[in-house]
C-alpha cells in the first residue's frame, strides 16, 4: 500500500526541481544572445571609430578610452550624484530631473570597481541587460510556451535600434531589467515581489508609477478571471512604487524647498514643461521644418516616428485586450507627447518590451514569418549607425 501522505510533499519537491531546472536552462539560453549581442556592441564601439578614423564630436566631460565610447550626456550627471550627491556646492540644478535609484546602486558598486563611477554604472547596466533579457524570454514562454517565440522576444530586445543605451551608462537597462521582473512575477502572482521589484524601477525612473497603474490593470483582471469581488491585502504591494516616489520627492522638498524640483530642473535644463498630448505633438510636427543641423533633423523625425509607433503598438495590444499591456504602452507614450519637448522617444522605447513579446509572436504567425528576416535586416544596420555615432559622440537619443 502506497503513503499517499508523503505523496503532496513530494510532488511539491519534484516541481520546485523542475522549475529550477527550467530556470537555469532558459537563463542560459537567453544570455547566450544577449551576452552575444553586448560583445559584438561593445566591439564595434571601441573598434570601429578608430579603424574608420572617425571624428569625436564634443564631450561634456573627459573620459579615458576605453570608457569614453560607453559614456557621454546624461551619464555624467548619474556619475556626479554617485560621486557628490545632489545639489553639489556651486551646482544648483539640474541633477535633480534624475531619480536616485541608478546612481545609489553606482555608488554602492564604487568600492568594487576600483573607485570609478564609470565602471560601476557599466556593471550595473550590464547586470541588469541580463536580467530584462531573462525575465523577457521567461515572460514569452510564460504567456505561449512556445521556444521560438521566447528566443525571438530576446532577439528583438538584443537588435533594437538604440541599443547602446542598454549597454551604456544610462538608466535604460536598469528600469527594463526591473519592469520585465516585476511583469513576470505579477503574471505568476507574486505580487508581493512584484511590488517590490516595480518599487526599485519607480526609484530609477518616473514612469515606476505607469508601471505600476499598469500592473494594478493586470491585477484586477486576475480577480474578475478568478470571480472574486475584493482585491487581497496582496494588493497593497501595489502602493510600493508610490513610497518609493513620495520619498524622493520627499527629499527634494526638504533640500530644495519644492517637491517638484526634478520637474522645475527639466523646465530649466531641457526646457520641458507639461502641455497637452495634441499640443506636444503640434510641436513635434513644427520642429521638422525649422532650420538646424542634419543631424538634428534626423533626430526630431525619429522622435516624431517613435511616437507614432508607440501609439500603433498600444492601439494593437488594445485591440488584442491585453488591457495591462496596451495601458503601460498608452501612459508611457502620453508622457512623451504631454510635454512642450518631445525628445529622446526612441531611446525610451527601449522600454516597451510588450512590443517585443507582441513581434515575437507575430513572426511566428502564417502569412508574417517575413518579419523574421525583416526586423532583423531593418534594426542591425540601424544599430550599427547609432551605436557608432554614440560612441564619437556626435549623436544622442
Amino acid at each position: 500500500m502506497t503513503d499517499t501522505s508523503l505523496r503532496p510533499a513530494s510532488s511539491r519537491h519534484a516541481l520546485r526541481r523542475a522549475w529550477r531546472r527550467a530556470w537555469r536552462r532558459d537563463a542560459v539560453l537567453a544570455l547566450r544572445t544577449w551576452l552575444g549581442s553586448r560583445a559584438l556592441l561593445v566591439a564595434l564601439a571601441m573598434g570601429a571609430p578608430v579603424l574608420l578614423r572617425l571624428p569625436e564630436g564634443p564631450s561634456l566631460h573627459a573620459a579615458s578610452w576605453p570608457l569614453n565610447r560607453l559614456a557621454g550626456w546624461d551619464s555624467w550627471h548619474f556619475v556626479r550624484i554617485a560621486e557628490q550627491g545632489y545639489l553639489p556646492p556651486g551646482l544648483p540644478c539640474c541633477d535633480q530631473a534624475f531619480f536616485p535609484g541608478y546612481p545609489l546602486l553606482i555608488r554602492a558598486l564604487m568600492p568594487l570597481a576600483g573607485g570609478s563611477a564609470l565602471v560601476a554604472g557599466l556593471t550595473v547596466t550590464f547586470l541588469s541587460g541580463a536580467v530584462a533579457a531573462v525575465a523577457l524570454r521567461r515572460l514569452a514562454l510564460l504567456r505561449t510556451g512556445d521556444e521560438q517565440v521566447g528566443r525571438r522576444a530576446v532577439l528583438y530586445l538584443a537588435i533594437a535600434p538604440t541599443g547602446i543605451f542598454l549597454t551604456a551608462v544610462y538608466t535604460e537597462a536598469m528600469f527594463l531589467g526591473l519592469s520585465v521582473a516585476a511583469w513576470l512575477a505579477g503574471s505568476r502572482r507574486r505580487w508581493w515581489w512584484a511590488g517590490l521589484l516595480a518599487a526599485g524601477a519607480a526609484g530609477v525612473r518616473i514612469n515606476g508609477l505607469l508601471l505600476a497603474a499598469a500592473l494594478a490593470v493586470m491585477y484586477a483582471g486576475q480577480l474578475r478571471q478568478d470571480g472574486v469581488r475584493r482585491p487581497r491585502v496582496d494588493a497593497l504591494a501595489l502602493l510600493a512604487p508610490l513610497l518609493t516616489t513620495a520619498a524622493y520627492l520627499g527629499y527634494l522638498a526638504a533640500r530644495t524647498g519644492s517637491p517638484g524640483a526634478w520637474q522645475q530642473a527639466q523646465a530649466q535644463g531641457w526646457a520641458r514643461r507639461t502641455a497637452w498630448p495634441w499640443e506636444g505633438l503640434a510641436q513635434g510636427w513644427r520642429a521638422l521644418w525649422r532650420d538646424a543641423p542634419a543631424s538634428l533633423v534626423l533626430s526630431r523625425w525619429g522622435d516624431l516616428l517613435a511616437v507614432l509607433a508607440g501609439i500603433a503598438l498600444a492601439v494593437a495590444l488594445l485591440r488584442l485586450r491585453r488591457l495591462a499591456e496596451g495601458v503601460y504602452v498608452s501612459l508611457n507614450v502620453a508622457v512623451l507627447t504631454c510635454s512642450t519637448l518631445i525628445v529622446s522617444a526612441p531611446r525610451y522605447a527601449l522600454l516597451w518590451f510588450p512590443g517585443y513579446l507582441l513581434l515575437a509572436e507575430q513572426a511566428g504567425v502564417p502569412g508574417r514569418r517575413w518579419l523574421r528576416v525583416a526586423l532583423p535586416a531593418l534594426c542591425v544596420p540601424l544599430l550599427v549607425v547609432q551605436s557608432v555615432l554614440f560612441a564619437t559622440h556626435v549623436w544622442v537619443a
